[in-house]
């Protein structure tokens, strides 16, 4: 899918902000450099085999290969593949706003990702898959010492699905970090909140739920990791929107 690295990182929509050498750091919406102890990632991953699921950018993709992993990155072919809200329709709108669909996931997708792992020289093993497509099978029937799920389980119209995948993928520990809501009269309901509307204006759709705390852990609980604990807890600041999202950090093992 290819088509070579651009002569500049302008070309491309940035998820991350991430430093490519000689003074060059992309303008992304997430500057995630600064919240990183909040992850609580193993100083040295020397060896470990490690997935990044929903890969954007790349950023923690290039950090964790940094810190000396073996690291294989998923993210999806175009945006149609997307859970959009909406579904079919939504779809159809897409098309219409973007007829020249193919370069415009190029632009908004994975192009990013690839001009700086050219830019980087890095060997992080790019994959083309959902969450939902995850599986021992998909690997050569091989698990991961560390999977890493950042930011993506809003974006998911079947969370329970994409854990349930997670897990099947995992034989050390998952790291989730999920956007929460905090309201203190349903902190001990497990409650999930939509987000998306067919009435909004916005033409994205491109997110679903947010939890609560306890729904969270009920989810993964449900979905087979057995050991879950909070590690970190941040606000994510936009850099466009200035909006401050509430994240909840969590190591869990199978």
């Amino acid at each position: 899918m290819s088509t070579g690295v651009a002569s500049s990182p302008t070309d491309f929509y940035w998820y991350h902000c991430i430093d490519l050498g000689e003074g060059v750091v992309t303008d992304g919406h997430y500057d995630m450099a600064p919240l990183l102890p909040h992850y609580c990632f193993p100083e040295s991953m020397t060896g470990m085999r490690v997935l990044d699921v929903g890969r954007a950018s790349g950023y923690f993709s290039f950090e964790m290969e940094r810190r000396g992993a073996l690291v294989t990155a998923t993210e999806l072919p175009g945006i149609l593949d997307w859970d959009f809200f909406g579904g079919e329709r939504t779809k159809q709108e897409y098309l219409a706003l973007h007829p020249e669909i193919d370069s415009y996931s190029r632009r908004v997708i994975w192009g990013g990702f690839e001009y700086a792992h050219e830019r980087l020289r890095s060997k992080v093993k790019p994959v083309w898959a959902s969450v939902y497509d995850l599986s021992p099978e998909r690997f050569d029937n091989q698990k991961f010492d560390l999977v890493f799920m950042g930011s993506i389980s809003s974006h998911v119209r079947d969370p329970y699905r994409a854990f349930e995948r997670i897990a099947s993928v995992t034989a050390g520990t998952a790291i989730f970090a999920c956007p929460i809501f905090d309201i203190s009269a349903v902190q001990d309901i497990p409650c999930m909140a939509l987000n998306s509307s067919m009435k909004m204006k916005c033409k994205e759709r491109l997110s679903w739920w947010t939890f609560n705390e306890l729904a969270l852990d009920t989810l993964l609980e449900g979905a087979g990791f057995i050991e879950r604990k909070v590690v970190g807890r941040f606000m994510l600041p936009n850099r466009s929107s200035n909006e401050q999202i509430p994240h909840i950090v969590i190591h869990a093992k199978v």
